[in-house]
Parts: C-alpha cells; sequence; structure tokens
C-alpha cells in the first residue's frame, strides 16, 4: 500500500495547487484551498442612517468582506467530499470573538459523466449562472445580489440543506437541486406579522424548494466538479454558453387581503447569457460579457432591501426611506429584471508581465419592480489590478444606487447615493 504524499501539480497559469496524493497513481487527493477578500471603503449613507446613537451622513471603514478554508477531497474513484468553512463581513460593528462558520459540507458520489449525486449543506443550486457564484473569481468586485434571492431569508449564505443530481450530457450541462430551506424565523429580517398586500417570508413555511439549472455549452466546456461558477477565465479559455433555470416554493409567503391571510408561491425563473473570449491572443486580450433576464414572483409588492457588509446598524424612523440604513437598497422582488455585465483585459502593462495586468469592467441593473413607481437602476464602475490573475489582484469599485421615497401615493427615486471600495483578494488553492 502506497504511503500518502504531498504532490504539487502545476495549474493553468503556474500556480501549484496544495495537494495531497493517496495513492500511486493520483487518482484518490485531498486538497485545500483559502483566501482573504478585504475592503476599504467610502459610503455615502441612506437617508436617516444612524451608527448606535449617532447620525452619520458618511461613513470610511476597513472590513474583511469573506474569508474561506476550504477542503475537498476525492476519497475513492467514485466518491467526493467538500467542505469549507467562511466568515463574511467582519467590520467594525461585529461582535467581538466572531468565528468562522460551516458553509459547506456535502458529499456526492459519481455514476458516470451523465451523473452524479449528492447532499449536504451546500451551494448547488438553480435559477441562474451567479446563484452559486465563484466569490474570489469574479468579474466585478462583488455578488451580483439580483441573482441571490432568498439569501439570508431561507439560505445560509446562499447554502441549504439539499440532495442533489447533476451532470453533462454532451454539450448539456444540468443540475436539479430539491432543499429543505432555512428556517425564516432566524433570519435577520424576519418579521413574523403579514402586511396588507405586501408579501413576506411566511414563519410557518415548511415546504421543500426545487431548482434547477440547464447551461447549454455553445463554445468550450466548463467543470461542474464544484457548484461555483466563475467569474473571467482570463483568456485560458474560449467559453460561450446559454442557461435557463428555475427556482419553486410553495406556500412560501404570505399577506393580508382585506384583512384575511393569503399564502403566495415562490416563482423565481431566468434566462442568462455568458462569454469569455481570448479577442487577441498575441496581447493576450480577453473580453468577457453576461447578461441575464430575472422574471420573479414572491407574491404581491415584494421587495428586498440588501446592504452588503452593512456600514451601518440603525435608523430615524422619521426621516428614513424605503431602502433602510446605511448602503442598502430594493435589489430583488417581484417583477423583471435585466443585468448586464462586461468587462476588457488589456495587455500586461511591461514585457515580462510582472507588473500584471489592467481589467475595467461595468455592471448594471435595470428592474421594473412591482412595489416601486420608479424603475431600479442600480450600477457599478471598476477596474481590477490583476497581480496574478485570480490569485492577487487589487479593484477599485464605483457604485451608484437610488433612494427611493415613500409618499401617500408613490414610492419614487428621492436621490442617488454612492458607494466606493477598494478590495484587495489573494487566494491560496
Amino acid at each position: 500500500m502506497a504511503l500518502p504524499g504531498y504532490s504539487q501539480q502545476t495549474g493553468p497559469f503556474g500556480n501549484k495547487p496544495l495537494r495531497w496524493h493517496l495513492n500511486q497513481d493520483s487518482t484518490r487527493w485531498l486538497a485545500l484551498h483559502t483566501y482573504v477578500q478585504l475592503w476599504a471603503r467610502i459610503n455615502s449613507n441612506n437617508p436617516g442612517t444612524r451608527i448606535f446613537d449617532n447620525v452619520e451622513k458618511t461613513t470610511t471603514d476597513i472590513s474583511i468582506r469573506r474569508f474561506r478554508l476550504g477542503l475537498q477531497g476525492q476519497l475513492t474513484e467514485n466518491l467526493f467530499v467538500y467542505t469549507q468553512l467562511g466568515i463574511n463581513n467582519l467590520n467594525y460593528l461585529s461582535p467581538r470573538g466572531t468565528s468562522a462558520d460551516l458553509l459547506d459540507a456535502y458529499a456526492e458520489y459519481r455514476f458516470s459523466n451523465a451523473l452524479e449525486i449528492g447532499g449536504g449543506k451546500t451551494a448547488w443550486s438553480g435559477l441562474s449562472r451567479y446563484s452559486a457564484p465563484n466569490t474570489s473569481k469574479l468579474l466585478s468586485y462583488d455578488l451580483i445580489f439580483l441573482a441571490l434571492p432568498t439569501n439570508d431569508e431561507t439560505d445560509d449564505l446562499i447554502r441549504k440543506l439539499s440532495l442533489y443530481a447533476k451532470g453533462k450530457l454532451g454539450r448539456l450541462d444540468y443540475r436539479l437541486i430539491m432543499s429543505k430551506p432555512f428556517s425564516v424565523q432566524n433570519s435577520p429580517d424576519f418579521d413574523p406579522v403579514p402586511e396588507e398586500n405586501i408579501a413576506k417570508f411566511a414563519d410557518n413555511a415548511s415546504g421543500r424548494l426545487y431548482s434547477g439549472y440547464l447551461k447549454w455549452e455553445l463554445d468550450g466546456s466548463e467543470s461542474n466538479k464544484i457548484p461555483f461558477s466563475d467569474g473571467s477565465y482570463h483568456g485560458g479559455k474560449s467559453i460561450m454558453n446559454i442557461g435557463i433555470g428555475l427556482e419553486f416554493q410553495p406556500d412560501a409567503l404570505w399577506h393580508l387581503q382585506n384583512g384575511d391571510t393569503t399564502f403566495n408561491d415562490m416563482l423565481l425563473w431566468a434566462v442568462d447569457f455568458f462569454l469569455d473570449k481570448p479577442v487577441n491572443k498575441g496581447k493576450k486580450t480577453t473580453i468577457t460579457l453576461y447578461a441575464g433576464y430575472f422574471n420573479y414572483d414572491f407574491g404581491p409588492n415584494y421587495t428586498k432591501n440588501i446592504g452588503v457588509n452593512n456600514p451601518a446598524n440603525a435608523i430615524d424612523p422619521a426621516v428614513a426611506s424605503l431602502n433602510g440604513p446605511g448602503n442598502a437598497f430594493p435589489a430583488v422582488g417581484t417583477g423583471e429584471s435585466f443585468f448586464t455585465q462586461a468587462g476588457y483585459l488589456l495587455p500586461p502593462m511591461d514585457p515580462s508581465g510582472k507588473m500584471g495586468r489592467l481589467q475595467p469592467y461595468f455592471s448594471f441593473q435595470y428592474s421594473d419592480f412591482e412595489r416601486l413607481d420608479d424603475p431600479m437602476v442600480y450600477y457599478d464602475m471598476g477596474i481590477n489590478w490583476l497581480f496574478h490573475r485570480h490569485l492577487s489582484k487589487l479593484s477599485l469599485n464605483f457604485q451608484s444606487r437610488p433612494v427611493y421615497r415613500v409618499t401617500q401615493d408613490r414610492t419614487e427615486v428621492d436621490t442617488r447615493k454612492l458607494m466606493l471600495v477598494l478590495q484587495y483578494i489573494i487566494r491560496l488553492e
């Protein structure tokens, strides 16, 4: 019997992943990965924002947006396991002694390339490409919030307790998932009182959630070893695909209609397109494009405000907007949305490539939510400085978001607020 040994195999960009081979022919192995994502930020706060008892119009802070430590392994020729610890949004408002959480813990069995079945706490999900994003390998500085419609409602950082089947049938890459959603009572936004004609997640929802995503690989092929999708391959591959996804949970939400409690099914679907293609192989330039259409039905007038890594923790209700405190805005809701994102990888800044490369990008969301009289328009503009692809990169991002004022007859855009983020990611894999 061969003794377990440590070995490194050079990756596609010259890096050597940390991998321990467990047999002579290297078909069984364990691999370690870790990364940290650091933010320095200036945020123009929403109206009425307070930090405890102090009014703050602008907040500057430094935070750990994400930390991950994971171990994955091919224990037999057919059995794969994946575990990951992590923490999100460790900022100056976080409680002392904040510890890492168990984010992923699942196992899957491979019958063939066409069928693998697994289960556990996992990010395998349907709906869209970026409903399970690879957060250290994105094109922009952060997530597409629209693609994560139930995050922190019935998900735990997009993870659920699930059984799933996945595989590839020729050019068709598929995933089908059945999940038991986490209890909404433990959500930080839980409100146990239903409202008249405004849907909320119901506190007695006990059903299952069903989701799936079908992706047709028009050009190239992407790995489906883990659920997370990359935002750009930086010229390492030529990829073009189109996908369609669905998410459904019966009686997931409720509202009052003329004083009577009415339950609403959650039915969400999306169609999206992804392109990552070298433009000039000599100059090593690459274009990246993503576009998606999202149709969400949560019930009447549902909206969800998202304030990622929120730098505020209180609000003055007398002057508050619909957005809530800090940097929150209505990113998800019942209605139709369009999202697009594009980037361009420029040639190396010096002949040796040691200075790295620049990658400007742009993201744009247009949403026609049922509750809002004015469309929700959000955009990011930024640039990545890639010292070593996704393994070491610095990003500068400018965000513009709308602030909604609620009057007796209308919910309309009153002003716009800005956020500037300087981010650094370092990854070991």
